[in-house]
């Protein structure tokens, strides 16, 4: 995704917008709904702009009160919900060649693109072994860490480097930045427990009609299965794999890549 400056969190008007996406960002599969208190202790704000947040999230339909004093999500999202569905929904071809590189591979598969600092799933076809590894699709996670991030930081522009730096300070970014510029040259990237301990990943670029990365093709599961034997052959499938995807484009989603 095309980037040319990153909005500071202490602006007044962004930093107002990041508290209330912070706050909403609170809610997720395992805590569906959170108590005041919670929410107070999870952001870190006084509780009385917990209350002005929360009132205005309510009005807007974001957030719903439960009858046992606890937060929820807003009916407004189910229409988001659904429209974000279609726009980032992959086309048909894409999920067809997922499905084909799980019965190769046996390990799950996702196409991952970056936002800004972060990269996520935009679709995900879960492996066939009983142990396998999964991500939540469209849930951030680092750009500085796995064989995803290195791909997809490929030719970003300067300030996407300087933004890691400040996100991930504990990171030699750096470092990372050879080992993007490696895996651009050979055209993949295998890691082993870098964001997770114990699962690996085999990524490959996927390309748009210019050349340009938008997006980054894995395969990953357990370290266990992922041996120098076995390696070799995920690399050869996800290439070729991305390529076929490349060829054919991602479908509609692609004007926001």
């Amino acid at each position: 995704m095309p980037m040319t400056e990153i909005p500071s969190r202490t602006d007044g008007g962004v930093r107002s917008i990041t508290r209330a996406v912070d706050l909403l960002a609170l809610f997720e599969s395992e805590h569906p709904a959170r108590t005041l208190r919670e929410i107070v202790t999870l952001t870190e704000l006084p509780k009385t702009t917990v209350l002005r947040l929360l009132g205005t999230l309510t009005t807007l339909g974001l957030v719903s009160a439960r009858q046992d004093g606890c937060y929820g999500l807003g009916a407004t999202f189910l229409s988001w919900v659904r429209l974000a569905q279609s726009v980032w929904e992959v086309n048909a071809e894409t999920r067809r060649v997922m499905h084909e590189l799980v019965d190769a591979c046996g390990e799950t598969v996702n196409v991952y693109i970056r936002q800004d600092v972060h990269r996520m799933s935009i679709a995900q076809q879960a492996g066939t072994a009983t142990v396998r590894s999964v991500v939540e699709v469209g849930v951030p996670l680092p750009l500085a860490q796995g064989a995803a991030a290195k791909v997809l930081l490929g030719g970003v522009p300067p300030v996407v480097w300087q933004a890691l730096a400040v996100e991930y300070p504990e990171t030699d970014v750096d470092g990372l930045h050879r080992e993007a510029a490696s895996t651009a040259e050979l055209g993949y990237a295998i890691t082993h427990g870098e964001r997770e301990l114990g699962a690996s990943s085999v990524a490959t670029p996927i390309r748009n009609r210019d050349g340009r990365v938008i997006a980054a093709l894995s395969v990953s599961g357990p370290t266990s299965r992922f041996t120098a034997d076995r390696v070799g052959g995920y690399v050869d499938a996800v290439t070729a794999a991305a390529q076929r995807i490349s060829a054919t484009g991602l479908g509609n989603v692609e004007v926001y890549l």
